[in-house]
Parts: structure tokens; sequence; C-alpha cells
């Protein structure tokens, strides 16, 4: 299948812009007439400018991780009721009120229309239901016990959003600490500083050290101010459009998951990730190499992934699971032991699970009590850098008058 982007009019004359998938050019245009919809310019592949230009640009109107956990938690609800899905998703629809996400649901409703399956449809939207969702309902359909399979999703998300959005709250205040601070030194270093200049001039030998340090910084923020955010900038310009690159992307990943702190915080979260969906695909009866491939897509880190791929490669070959796994210097501990134990008992899914769930709240734990930490340790620097600033001051006025203790 192809996938086209598309430039259309309506029934009403409006323009419409959007994506279809079809064998041909011509199937996909034939299939615009289906949905009483005119082309105007069709693209294989992306959207051209022109379609970018006409689109509707609406931030807020996209289907953010909470509406999408709602989502597959009302359409288990539904199921379990004993509505038919597509009777379920043309209500679901209608109660949605993001312009974006009604399109989207739209689009999955008119797929399974045409025969295809829930996955299938929602892997379509791979942004909005990344693999790990479309893999739980995937499995799901395939054991027949799909509107478990979405309760059982929805209630993971609820639970990881709801870490997030305790993260974020607990970030509120270091983050206005660190604000504090850059503003604080910034007045102080451009604004106040150079007011005492002049006391100092011609007694720079009776100064300390700490005053002509913070000083010789006020000089240069005044005189070369512009120049220094211009570099900055230009590094920031340099460091954003190399990261776009994808073999730069990934090498600074690699580097930065060198440093033991910042690895944990990286690689962890890709290995629940990739452990969760093994073991969904797993629990669904998939068969191990198609549960392997499904995984690695839900990998963020290009050099796990490059690892895993490998993992694929040599189960293929016949070695076991865990035995490649044993191999990664990077993966869980615990998670390698219950896949030792699941292969053996033969419910390496519900092992892998067992260790999914261990892992996710380890990390929660562990990301709570940095936060812990981060927010008096950001209250010292602060109180340090204001005296440092007014302190320096203070003992160079001091100096030049002879001032005795």
């Amino acid at each position: 299948m192809i996938k086209f982007s598309h430039r259309a009019l309506d029934q009403a004359g409006e323009m419409q812009t959007g994506s279809i998938e079809a064998e041909s050019r011509a199937e996909a245009i034939a299939e615009l007439h289906q949905k009483g919809l005119m082309p105007v310019e069709l693209s294989e592949g992306r959207r051209s400018l022109s379609m970018l230009l006409n689109s509707d640009v609406s931030i807020l109107g996209q289907a953010s991780e909470r509406d999408v956990c709602n989502f597959l938690r009302d359409l288990a609800r539904l199921l379990k009721a004993g509505l038919s899905l597509d009777n379920a998703l043309k209500l679901l629809t209608d109660m949605q009120d993001k312009a974006a996400f009604v399109t989207l649901l739209e689009d999955v409703h008119e797929r399974i229309r045409r025969g295809e399956s829930l996955a299938s449809a929602l892997s379509a939207h791979e942004k909005t239901f990344p693999i790990q969702i479309t893999a739980a309902v995937h499995a799901g359909e395939n054991s027949g016990a799909l509107p478990e399979t979405l309760a059982t999703v929805s209630i993971s998300m609820d639970r990881q959003l709801s870490f997030r959005e305790k993260l974020r709250g607990a970030l509120i205040y270091p983050a206005f600490l660190m604000l504090m601070v850059a503003v604080t030194f910034f007045l102080v270093i451009t604004f106040v500083l150079p007011q005492f200049a002049p006391l100092f001039v011609g007694n720079e030998e009776k100064l300390p050290s700490a005053t002509l340090f913070v000083m010789g910084m006020a000089s240069l923020f005044t005189d070369y101010g512009l120049l220094l955010l211009a570099v900055v900038g230009g590094v920031g310009l340099i460091v954003y459009f190399g990261f776009k690159r994808e073999a730069t992307r990934a090498d600074i990943y690699r580097k930065l998951c060198q440093l033991k702190f910042v690895r944990h915080l990286l690689e962890l979260p890709d290995a629940v990730r990739f452990i969760r969906t093994l073991a969904v695909c797993s629990q669904s009866g998939m068969k191990l190499d198609r549960a392997l491939a499904m995984a690695v897509q839900a990998v963020k880190l290009p050099h796990l992934a490059k690892d895993l791929s490998q993992v694929r490669g040599a189960v293929r070959r016949g070695e076991t699971l865990s035995t490649c796994f044993e191999r990664l210097v990077w993966f869980p501990p615990v998670a390698l032991q219950f896949a030792v134990v699941g292969e053996q008992s033969g419910r390496l899914g519900d092992m892998l699970d067992e260790a999914a769930g261990i892992l996710s709240q380890d990390y929660e734990k562990r990301m709570e009590k940095g936060l812990e930490v981060l927010s008096p340790l950001l209250t010292l620097v602060l109180g340090g850098v204001v005296a440092l600033l007014v302190g320096s001051v203070l003992l160079g006025i001091m100096s030049i008058n002879d001032v005795a203790f």
C-alpha cells in the first residue's frame, strides 16, 4: 500500500487535507470520489508546501495522551456493555470536542467499515496511537478479549500519565527557582554591578579575587552582551539542526548514555516500553519473531533499537531470548531473570509483564526521590549566587576603605 497526501474539496465546497492509503494513484483518486471529495492535489508520501499552508493550524485541537487514554477507557466500557465496535466508535466520535481528534476517529471508523481490524486502523495514526497501544489492541483482537485488553491499556496509560502530571507539578517549583537564579544573575551583572565600577577604579590592587572576578564578568556582559547572545544563539541553532540528523542524534544519545545517572533516565523508560510491548504481544500468542519486531518499534533510542534488532536476528538463528538479553549490558537484571523463568515455565508474556511493572515502579520512586533533593539543592544554589554577587561587592568596598574587622 502507498500512502498519498491529498488536498480536496468536499460537498460543501470547503478544502480538506489529509492522507489515504491505496495500491495506486488511480485507486486513491477513486476512493476520494467515493467519499464525496473532489481531488485538487494528490502527492505520494509527505504533504506538499501548498497542503501544509492550507491545512488547519490547531495545536489545541490535537489529541493529547489523556484524550487517547479516555477514548480507550470509554471504548472498553461501551464494548463491555454490548455495543458493536461500529456503534461504539460512532458514539465516541460524536462525544469529542477537538476537531483534529474527531477527524482522526472518523478515519479510523471508515477504515473499520472497509474491513480493517481496529489495530490496523489505529496503526495508520501512529503518532496518536503508538506501537504499544496497537500491539495491545492486536493482541486483544486475536485473543477475543478486546474490551478487557482496552481496559488494561487505559489503566496502564492512566497510571503513567498520572505520574507524569505529578512529575510536572513537582517540577514547577524547581523551574521557578532556576528562572529566579537566571533573572537575578542577569539583573545584578548587567545593571547593579556596573554602578559600583567607578568606586573601584584605581584601587584594583586592593580588591579581593572574588570582587575582581565578579566585576570582570559584569564588564564582559556589558561590553560584549550582544556578541555573547549571538554566539549562544548560533550554538543553539547548530545543536538543533544537528540533532535533527538521525546519525548525529544517535551519537549524542549514545554519549549521554555513557554517563551513569543520565543512562538510567534515558534507557530505563525505553527498556520498560520494549519489555511491556513484548509481553503484550507474547500474551496474545503472537510468534516470538513478530513480537520482537513490534517491540523494537516501541524503542526510541537508536543504539538500543540496534541492539534489540541483533537480538531478533540471534533468536531467528535459534538462540534463546534470555541468552540474547544476557549479552546486553544495559538490559535490566530483574527483567533478565523474569525472562529466564518465563521461558522455562512457558509463561514468557506474563513474566515480562510483571518485570515491566516492577521496573516502572522503581523508576517512578527514583524520580520522586530525585525531585525531593532537587528543590532544596536549587534553593542553596540561588542563595549561593546572590551571596557571591552581593558579598563580593561588599568585600570590595570594605577593602578600598580599609575597614577593620
